[in-house]
């Protein structure tokens, strides 16, 4: 059994290694780019006109973007970079027109979903899931398609940030209260999402309004020192900042709905503001560590789950809700095979209308393994795909892709609510008869057709690319 598991990582880590190989989506490159700028600010004497110092080297063409995050996020990147800036200084020219030196940079990303792995089985250990089930949640994560979109395709910071968000919960639920604001603060550090995934869990926790106020208070206030001296020495360089907030705030406000006095108000705040207020109202001073730690996951699935389908979100945001959800799921539920397979048709699913939707996540490919197997061959691309299906008369159709995921987002939050009994209780006591069990064999042929589901959709454009110069050669 020991190897079988073993074997199964192995063909896992191949594959994931493959499609880190095939792409190299534009943020990335600025990412990367932004990580290295940290020694040249350290090492020209220009380290608190960071910000500037990065102005600069998009109007030189390394990058696209300008540095859009906090200190804290930009040295820990850098120092993956490290070897990438050491190199780049010796050989002269730009280090990431080479593929090696891509992979390098970008496989920082791989790892971070390792370790996010590893953190949620500890966390499984924590809240008594039985060990064949905390032994295959790393896994279910790893192959999870958001995870492998945001980690690989992507390569975003959202896969580190979430490390950390991780252990706070970890520390929560072992009840360290301490430890837990400090993983929240660098959690914020890296994305403000994880403040607001968290305010109702807080809520929740603590009743006392200055507590609370303290709590939600202390990440910005970190934040706000550490862009001090910045601010203080490179005002303008900071500035260039305000537009990617607003840029944020627009995405979060985008979606409205019409209410009092025809006035618009944005929706992810009215139901962001419904699981607040819940949260606060319910009493937890009376629960035990169990159905605390339900209460928790509950409420971070609810408040990850509001903004990734209240906002306009990015294709890469989803991986903050799976390992969250994975947890409440395997924590609640006795049989897997039914629940597994609807959350394995609604992960893809909603990644499928992202094809369309964010097209360029699956097709920056340009650069990379495939695009060097192909020899310069002109590529097919997902925009042709995209705009084909985003023809009014295919526009329903497809994105009841979209649709299929809130669905269930929803029967989840009704399943398993934790004051609740669950389908598969429900079974176990006879009030029920359509919840298909499955065997353990059933199980782990599940487990490995959702990998392959995931490995396939994350890579559907290199392998269309393969198999087209295949049949015309």
């Amino acid at each position: 059994m020991k190897n079988k598991k073993y074997i199964k990582w192995i063909v896992l880590s191949v594959f994931l290694i493959l499609t880190l190989f095939n792409f190299y989506y534009s943020d990335v490159n600025s990412n990367i780019r932004q990580g290295m700028n940290v020694w040249e600010a350290l090492f020209s004497g220009r380290f608190f006109e960071y910000y500037s110092l990065n102005a600069e080297s998009r109007d030189a063409g390394q990058m696209i973007h300008l540095a859009n995050y906090g200190m804290l996020l930009n040295v820990f990147y850098g120092i993956w970079q490290l070897p990438l800036f050491i190199i780049e200084k010796i050989i002269g020219g730009n280090i990431l027109d080479y593929f090696w030196a891509r992979v390098w940079g970008k496989s920082i990303h791989l790892i971070a979903l390792y370790t996010a792995g590893i953190i949620l089985k500890k966390i499984a250990k924590e809240i008594n899931i039985p060990g064949e089930k905390a032994e295959i949640l790393p896994f279910l994560f790893v192959s999870a398609t958001p995870a492998i979109l945001s980690a690989l395709n992507a390569s975003q910071m959202d896969g580190i940030g979430l490390n950390f968000m991780l252990l706070a919960l970890y520390f929560l639920i072992k009840d360290d209260y301490k430890k837990f604001l400090i993983f929240l603060v660098i959690a914020v550090q890296f994305k403000d999402f994880a403040s607001i995934f968290f305010l109702p869990v807080i809520l929740y926790k603590e009743k006392n309004i200055f507590k609370i106020m303290g709590s939600v208070a202390l990440p910005f206030a970190v934040s706000i020192l550490i862009k001090l001296p910045f601010s203080i020495c490179d005002p303008a360089g900071v500035g260039l900042q305000k537009s990617r907030m607003w840029n944020f705030f627009d995405q979060l406000t985008r979606s409205r709905v019409n209410l009092v006095g025809g006035i618009e108000i944005p929706l992810v705040f009215l139901v962001m503001g419904l699981i607040c207020m819940f949260a606060y109202y319910k009493r937890s001073d009376n629960a035990d560590k169990e159905k605390k730690t339900e209460w928790y996951l509950y409420f971070l699935v609810a408040a990850i789950g509001a903004v990734v389908t209240c906002v306009y979100a990015y294709s890469y945001w989803i991986i903050y809700i799976v390992p969250f959800y994975l947890l409440l799921i395997f924590k609640k539920e006795k049989n897997l095979f039914a629940a597994v397979v609807l959350e394995s048709f609604a992960q893809m699913s909603v990644m499928v209308a992202f094809l369309v939707e964010a097209w360029g996540v699956f097709d920056s490919m340009e650069g990379m393994l495939v695009d060097k197997l192909l020899a310069g061959r002109p590529l097919i691309l997902a925009d042709m795909f995209s705009e084909y299906l985003k023809n009014p008369q295919y526009y329903g159709f497809w994105t009841l892709a979209f649709a299929a995921f809130i669905v269930w987002l929803v029967l989840v939050m009704v399943s398993y609510y934790p004051d609740r009994k669950n389908a598969s209780e429900a079974v176990a006591e006879g009030k029920a008869d359509f919840w298909y069990t499955g065997t353990d064999k059933s199980l782990r042929i599940l487990y490995c057709l959702r990998a392959i589901g995931g490995i396939v959709i994350c890579n559907i454009m290199p392998i269309i690319n393969l198999i087209y110069c295949i049949k015309r050669s």
